[in-house]
């Protein structure tokens, strides 16, 4: 059988004898149902190690810090004068009630009730804006 009908025949049985069925013919005709392998996209193992490397040479001697390799240390500067004073702190508006209200009270409405008569009646409450 090729793969064709291998795959037909998987089918056909599955149909007809369900789960179980599907699982014996696969495990049945496994061979026909496989196809050649591709690459798998995996490295190889590690080849043979190569060749050691040659040592490095000696580097070029640093200086001592010593007046004739790095030249003398200049004479330390003039003090600096004296940094001004601090201002003070403006004052921060820091109560946000309604009677010491550090920035500006406007009334705003917060409920409404219609009367009887047709008239509206509305509350009012102080609120503090800061800005």
């Amino acid at each position: 059988m090729g793969t064709l009908p291998g795959i037909a025949l998987t089918c056909v049985i599955a149909l007809v004898c369900g789960f179980l069925g599907a699982l014996g013919s696969v495990s049945v005709l496994q061979g026909q149902l496989e196809g050649p392998q591709g690459a798998s996209g995996l490295p190889g193992p590690p080849g043979e190690a190569g060749p050691a490397g040659t040592d490095g040479g000696n580097g070029i001697d640093g200086t001592d810090g010593t007046e004739g390799n790095n030249g003398r240390r200049g004479a330390r500067g003039p003090r600096g004068r004296p940094g001004a004073d601090a201002s003070a702190a403006p004052d921060a508006p820091v109560d946000l009630g309604t009677g010491n209200c550090a920035g500006q009270s406007v009334q705003v409405v917060v409920d409404a009730t219609v009367r009887d008569n047709g008239t509206i009646a509305l509350q009012r409450q102080s609120i503090c804006i800061t800005g």
